[in-house]
């Protein structure tokens, strides 16, 4: 490996693997606490081992945000529905949840242990992604964070 280069360094060796957890009946003003109080933007739902969720700030952000209801085209004296009315009612649920598991994003996308740091780096840039679950098969093994890469230049600038 090049001086500098840590794009071949495991996920594993950078992650996280004790970081906070969310159950899924935590409240949403847990969830809000949690994140002001550990400065963190996201955290998975964890049942057992396996991970059913996270909730990241971006889904937190539809309790306060205007929801836009899709429009109707009325053509002959019926009414056309426009736009996607799934996001509208999965957008609509978010902002009147209560508990993690009504706000939690279901499909999560994820990064092996075993992946290197440019697979994840990649994998967090192509999804706008400021945290990414570590996964093995189904069991949670903790997280990596954008900052997590972007201080490994700082510290380990000959690696």
């Amino acid at each position: 490996m090049e001086p500098g280069d840590i794009r071949n360094l495991k996920v594993s060796d950078v992650m996280h693997d004790e970081w906070p957890r969310l159950s899924r009946d935590a409240t949403v003003e847990d969830v809000i606490k949690l994140f002001a109080s550990d400065n963190i933007s996201g955290a998975p739902v964890v049942e057992g081992e396996s991970l059913v969720g996270i909730v990241t700030e971006g889904d937190l952000i539809f309790r306060d945000a205007e929801i836009e209801s899709p429009g109707f085209l009325e053509i002959l004296g019926g009414m056309i529905p426009l736009g996607n009315w799934n996001e509208y009612r999965e957008e609509t649920f978010k902002s009147a949840a209560v508990t993690a598991e009504q706000v939690m994003t279901r499909e999560v996308v994820t990064v092996s242990p075993d992946a290197t740091l440019s697979e994840a780096a990649t994998l967090m840039a192509d999804r706008r992604m400021k945290i990414l679950p570590v996964t093995d098969g189904d069991a949670f093994r903790g997280v990596l964070t954008r900052m997590d890469i972007l201080t490994l230049h700082i510290l380990n600038p000959k690696m």
